[in-house]
């Protein structure tokens, strides 16, 4: 039996991949967290042998939660389940030593495939992370936004003003706003909120 913990801070949803994976012979799901907290308790009676994490929990970021939980059952498995597909996230997956990485818009038998290959010994986070940039890469490519561009609006989304873009990124103000026309003119935006808005949508930031 593949042991399986769930942490996910959305009840409803922690509750749900449960169901489905009572519904597998070779699943055993050993417990269920909604935080990051619940989590760290939860790991030690539970003994998972994968532990189906929530990127976004309430008290932490799934992310900086991997190497404790690794630590209390030495040789887990780490699938990181998001809503957020953006290559920041998937970095962070794969910074912390993910085993997996799968977006909460994917069919339910791909998840229960992937935790059976995790139980085999795969190792899947390099090409699920690929698979991100080169989402990524395409998405950017259709609004034919540049390098540049998809670096300053990383920055607008983080709050950073015209100034402090200017500073990071090693060019002068002018040529920031310029950038920041285009970026708003191809995202067929009306103003930097909704071209940063836009872009998380489609998953450029």
């Amino acid at each position: 039996m593949i042991k399986v913990l769930v942490v996910d801070d959305h009840r409803m949803f922690a509750q749900s991949l449960s169901r489905l994976f009572a519904l597998e012979s070779d699943i055993d799901v050993v417990g269920t967290a909604f935080s990051a907290q619940e989590a760290r308790a939860a790991i030690v009676d539970a003994q998972p042998d994968i532990c189906v994490l929530d990127y976004q929990l309430p008290d932490a970021d799934g992310a900086s939660l991997v190497a404790v939980l690794r630590e209390a059952v030495p040789g887990l498995r780490v699938l990181l389940l998001t809503g957020v597909n953006r290559p920041s996230t998937a970095q962070a997956a794969m910074a912390a030593g993910c085993d997996a990485y799968i977006t909460k818009d994917r069919a339910a038998n791909e998840l229960v495939e992937i935790i059976r290959s995790l139980h085999a010994g795969d190792h899947r986070i390099e090409r699920d992370v690929a698979g991100v940039f080169r989402q990524t890469t395409e998405t950017a490519n259709a609004f034919r936004l540049t390098t540049r561009e998809l670096e300053i609006l990383g920055l607008l989304a983080k709050g950073a003003s015209t100034v402090d873009v200017a500073e990071q990124s090693s060019i002068s103000s002018n040529t920031v706003r310029t950038h920041v026309q285009r970026i708003i003119s191809k995202l067929g935006a009306h103003s930097k909120l909704e071209a940063v808005a836009i872009a998380r949508t489609n998953g450029l930031i």
